[in-house]
């Protein structure tokens, strides 16, 4: 037998030169596949992706310290098992549903203020593991807390009330409009239904609000999102296009911005007094129904525009 049939098959005896080719063969070999299967973090493995990771090491390391092992043979599998993983997450792209299946999906442990027991004893959790989450998010307080939920990579995101928020309304004297957790109801061009209708909104109501953005056709879309208060938020697969924004809210504003000018001008010039007076008032309430649409309507960037 040849010296690289022994490197490459298996042996009884190794000589030491033939243990370190296997570990630089092998070392490039997993530097390939870990350039395969796309950059993770170790902190954000899943439960499956940590399971690749060891049973690719664990094949790796016997191949390594053992002359016996068929080292093709543990190149092959190693090699399966990222062509797995990657398929999953390709599936997973394309099937949201089979990936929630095989990883899991987001689970909420908080709703407004309060602990979901159920779900907390399905993520195998405590109290002291949850408050310790909350705690290294800044949100101590489970009365401050809007949602917190527990991502499929294992960490908790938490989503504070609208007044405990940095530099809060509260602290303002300001009170907030209530926002509750945006939903997806658009991914990978298929519309969601069951989450449009959890909103209360339906198919017709989403393909309109598509329309006034200039999305013909929802398969444009790779995930559209609904907040609380009705606004939608799209993300296109071509990212040379900028995000598509509604018009409508903003010609609306601006056609009020018009009126209050016009009532505020004819407040100054009519000769009579009394119209004069009729007219201030009128522009008055224009400008607090303005200002109030402004504040819900509109981003704080378009707001400056």
């Amino acid at each position: 037998m040849s010296f690289w049939e022994q490197i490459f098959i298996s042996t009884p005896e190794l000589h030491i030169a033939g243990f370190i080719l296997r570990g630089v063969f092998a070392f490039i070999f997993l530097a390939f596949l870990a350039r395969m299967m796309g950059p993770t973090e170790v902190g954000e493995f899943t439960t499956v992706d940590f399971i690749v990771a060891i049973t690719i090491g664990s094949i790796a390391s016997a191949a390594l310290v053992d002359s016996q092992v068929h080292f093709f043979s543990s190149l092959l599998n190693m090699a399966l098992w990222a062509f797995l993983l990657i398929m999953l997450n390709f599936i997973g792209i394309r099937f949201p549903n089979f990936r929630r299946i095989i990883v899991g999906g987001p689970l909420v442990l908080v709703r407004n203020g309060k602990v979901l027991e159920k779900n907390l004893f399905r993520a195998k959790l405590n109290f002291d593991d949850l408050m310790s989450a909350l705690r290294l998010k800044d949100a101590p307080l489970l009365e401050d807390v809007e949602y917190a939920v527990l991502e499929p990579k294992g960490d908790i995101s938490v989503i504070k009330k609208s007044q405990k928020q940095s530099l809060t309304p509260e602290d303002l004297k300001i009170i907030a409009e209530y926002q509750g957790m945006p939903t997806i109801v658009l991914i990978n061009g298929k519309i969601l239904h069951k989450s449009l209708e959890l909103k209360g909104f339906t198919e017709n109501w989403l393909r309109d609000k598509l329309f006034e953005m200039g999305v013909e056709n929802p398969e444009a879309v790779s995930v559209a999102q609904v907040d609380s208060n009705g606004n939608l938020y799209v993300d296109l697969y071509d990212d040379k296009k900028d995000r598509p924004k509604s018009t409508k809210e903003k010609e609306l504003i601006l056609t009020l911005e018009k009126v209050y000018a016009e009532l505020d001008t004819f407040s100054r010039e009519t000769g009579n007094e009394e119209n004069g007076k009729l007219f201030s008032q009128y522009a008055d309430q224009t400008g607090a129904i303005l200002s109030e649409l402004k504040t819900r309507l509109l981003k704080a960037e378009e707001m400056k525009e």
